[in-house]
């Protein structure tokens, strides 16, 4: 994987319903105030916001050091050429299948409260996918979207080498963490599990194979990312991570120990808060 520069940003590619939502407390606690959330507001169709990485000498601003936002391709803001000049990124990854069906879930409880807009419109999504395996058939690409958009089945793992620092898996979340703490020199948090979908459907069985059948490049890059998130850049299978300053466990020291291996469509931000705010955050 590519080695961490703590002199350039980094940005967090955040793949919607991977944990993103419980990441946010980890990087401000990393970050402070060079740490800045990029949020699109649903409600209206426009343009994700963006900061800027250099000062008027062309110098790296030293209070931008990590950019978080959902980049997406379908909008017009995918990676590499929104940020062209940061070639560092880290993210967490999921099951394809289970981010999926995941989504789903998500947008119809949103949908269901009055809450799923899209481009400035509200949505009935329950009309547009009344269960799930509909929604699965109707596979909606904004998954890849999230993905740079120059990654093929050819080349997957020469370009995620190339350009990410770090790939975790919400699988294993807390061993995810604290690997990417030993890779940008961070100390260790403990992740809160936030923004949770529920199910109220059962999954066919038969769904999950089609799928992988239908979606290869996806689930390769899903088992890559299982493949390497134990064993980063010049770091052994079982490190040693510290607890930041303050919690509960400050003082002492974890044995990060590798745990067994894990088993034309509305592209929204499910994290748009629907407030009519859109805006660049590092709060």
């Amino acid at each position: 994987m590519k080695k961490y520069d703590p002199e350039k940003p980094v940005i967090f590619t955040h793949v919607p319903k991977c944990a993103g939502t419980s990441f946010v407390q980890v990087l401000k606690k990393w970050f402070g105030t060079s740490y800045h959330k990029l949020n699109q507001d649903e409600t209206q169709d426009i343009l994700l916001p963006k900061v800027a990485t250099r000062d008027e000498r062309g110098n790296w601003r030293p209070d931008v050091r990590c950019i978080h936002g959902h980049f997406n391709h379908g909008r017009g803001y995918g990676l590499p050429y929104y940020y062209p000049e940061v070639d560092q990124y880290f993210t967490v990854l999921r099951d394809p299948f289970d981010l999926t069906v995941s989504m789903y879930f998500f947008a119809k409880g949103r949908s269901s409260a009055g809450r799923f807009w899209f481009r400035g419109k509200q949505v009935d999504f329950t009309s547009l996918f009344p269960n799930v395996a509909e929604y699965m058939r109707s596979y909606p690409y904004w998954l890849f979207h999230h993905f740079p958009q120059d990654i093929t089945l050819d080349n997957y793992r020469e370009r995620l080498e190339k350009r990410f620092v770090y790939i975790g898996i919400v699988e294993d979340l807390d061993n995810s963490v604290c690997n990417l703490a030993k890779i940008l020199g961070m100390p260790r948090i403990d992740v809160p599990l936030l923004n949770v979908s529920e199910y109220d459907e059962v999954i066919p069985d038969h769904l999950r194979e089609q799928f992988y059948h239908d979606y290869p490049l996806l689930k390769s890059i899903y088992d890559f990312a299982v493949e390497t998130y134990r064993i980063p850049e010049a770091m052994p299978k079982t490190v040693e991570c510290g607890h930041a300053a303050g919690s509960d466990r400050a003082g002492h020291s974890e044995m990060c120990i590798p745990k067994n291996e894990p088993e034309a469509v509305p592209e929204f931000d499910p994290d748009s808060p629907g407030s009519g705010e859109t805006r660049s955050s590092n709060h």
